[in-house]
């Protein structure tokens, strides 16, 4: 029976990934967190639970490293920005001691995870989906408001905010990290649109679900979303997958603007609605394991026009 550890397992995606190993059954799964037993329900659905210290933390691969040597770990999956980009960086030492991750390749994980040199990246080779980004307060002083402002490494949704003037900029930002630690970007309004794309560099073989999402929570989480199919958004994501050359699963957030897409970010992992994704044909999960394996990947038929929606449920955890 092969061993497969998920981390951050107390965040929805890490959940989905969980859920969707556990159904498909023969694997003993450990689940990790940095907060305790108690606090994570999906630590009810793991074969065995550890609590891990911050994947940020400088100690944190030698730390993963050894558990994975310990525990006899055969797939390490993340679903933690950072915590990707730190194992693609670390990949071969992971092989090393037996442990294939079920992460993207190095060089997708850094374009993407860095949200200032990501934009600058879509603005030079696909400007048809770019949203506009100022490097400077001099640039921003000249705007048209409202803008946007995010993290250069940002997690879901924390730190991003409207900004209403110039004044309120000043307010919310030091100067000096508009371009380094904060992008401020034109804001766009449109409907959130989320698309898992999957590609295995190996075979050539590539896949996407499109949903719509028709709710959103506040942490950014489409719970009720519908399937559909744009050639257009097919093409677009078709020619990221092959210019940024993915290997494994990822997802892209777009806004659709009733006059063309304008595209959010990249996140180099799996997204929180990974089970729709499996639910309406693709199974993400266990394809990133084949390409961790090497295997062509295995695709069922799109379930276009499907709609799904989630619900919180309580669990007692003594």
């Amino acid at each position: 029976m092969k061993t497969v550890l998920v981390t951050a397992i107390g965040t929805v995606t890490a959940t989905a990934v969980v859920r969707r190993l556990k159904a498909r059954g023969g694997y003993r799964l450990i689940g990790a967190d940095i907060n305790a037993r108690h606090e994570i329900a999906t630590s009810l659905d793991v074969d065995e639970f550890y609590r891990f210290p911050l994947a940020v933390n400088d100690d944190y691969i030698p730390f993963a490293l050894d558990f994975c040597r310990a525990h006899s770990v055969d797939y390490y999956y993340a679903v933690i920005d950072k915590e990707v980009v730190n194992l693609a960086r670390n990949r071969e030492r992971f092989e090393a001691v037996g442990t294939r991750l079920c992460v993207v390749n190095r060089e997708f994980a850094e374009a993407c995870h860095f949200k200032d040199a990501f934009g600058r990246w879509v603005a030079r080779y696909m400007p048809e989906i770019a949203i506009r980004s100022y490097d400077s307060l001099d640039e921003a002083r000249n705007a048209v408001y409202p803008l946007f402002i995010k993290p250069v490494e940002g997690v879901g949704s924390n730190g991003c905010r409207r900004i209403d003037s110039y004044d309120a900029l000043l307010t919310a930002v030091d100067g000096g990290d508009i371009g380094r630690r904060v992008l401020v970007q034109d804001y766009v309004e449109g409907q959130n649109i989320t698309v898992d794309c999957v590609r295995n560099r190996k075979t050539g073989q590539a896949r996407q679900i499109q949903r719509r999402e028709l709710l959103r929570n506040a942490n950014g989480c489409g719970i009720a979303v519908e399937i559909f199919h744009d050639p257009e958004l097919e093409r677009v994501c078709g020619a990221l997958m092959e210019k940024l050359d993915l290997n494994g699963v990822c997802n892209m957030e777009y806004f659709d603007t009733g006059s063309g897409y304008r595209i959010i970010e990249i996140n180099p992992r799996f997204s929180a609605g990974t089970l729709y994704t499996c639910m309406a044909g693709v199974d993400t999960v266990l394809n990133a394991m084949r390409i961790a394996d090497g295997e062509p990947c295995e695709f069922g038929e799109v379930a276009v026009g499907a709609r799904f929606a989630e619900r919180y449920e309580p669990y007692r955890m003594d």
